[in-house]
């Protein structure tokens, strides 16, 4: 599991991405995060309506996890786009 983890989190160039981290940061924290504040609540006494949690928590995580794909294949598709145009280039100058 760590290891396709890992993979997930590594770039083209075989190294770690910051978008891609930064995304998994972000989704782990989302998590971890609204579950504190469920505890928070529960434990200061106040109501807790679950079914606006569950209701709410699935389109949170995933406006987390389409911002931080979507920040990524705009780097990816950049990154390909230099390529292409470096590759051009190179060739034009033989």
């Amino acid at each position: 599991m760590m290891r396709g983890l890992s993979e997930a989190l590594r770039g083209i160039g075989g190294g770690y991405e910051l978008s891609r981290v930064i995304g998994f940061a972000g989704g782990v924290t989302y998590i971890v995060g609204a579950h504190v504040f469920i505890a928070w609540n529960l434990i200061d006494g106040r109501h807790f309506d679950l079914t606006e949690y569950c209701i709410a928590f699935p389109g949170g995580l995933g406006v987390v996890g389409l911002a931080a794909a979507g920040a990524v294949a705009i780097k990816d598709r950049n990154v390909a786009s230099a390529k292409k145009t470096e590759a051009s280039a190179r060739e034009m100058n033989l």
